[in-house]
């Protein structure tokens, strides 16, 4: 968990103020929504594991909620960079 926590809140952006990153790495207002809630639902299970163990936060009662958040934001994600991938072949193509 450690490292997914880094990723989230000191690598790609930071999960508690997402909006700074859009543009950067983040793309739309939905990612940054979703990567707030994400942060949001983390922090929760966070709060329920006072060792900071993995299974600690595998077993909170917010974990199921980080789970969904963390579904969506990837959906989101994909489809964006797949939006993109493929506006950039339109424009390299014609």
């Amino acid at each position: 968990m450690d490292h997914i926590f880094h990723v989230l809140f000191d690598d790609f952006c930071d999960a508690d103020q997402p909006e700074r990153y859009l543009g950067i790495s983040l793309r739309t207002d939905e990612e940054v929504d979703l990567m707030r809630q994400l942060g949001s639902a983390l922090n929760a299970a966070g709060s329920e594991a006072p060792n900071d163990t993995d299974e600690q936060y595998l077993r909170a009662t917010a974990w199921p909620r980080v789970v969904a958040v963390a579904g969506r934001l990837a959906q989101v994600m994909v489809s964006n960079d797949l939006s993109e991938l493929v506006a950039l072949h339109r424009t390299e193509s014609g």
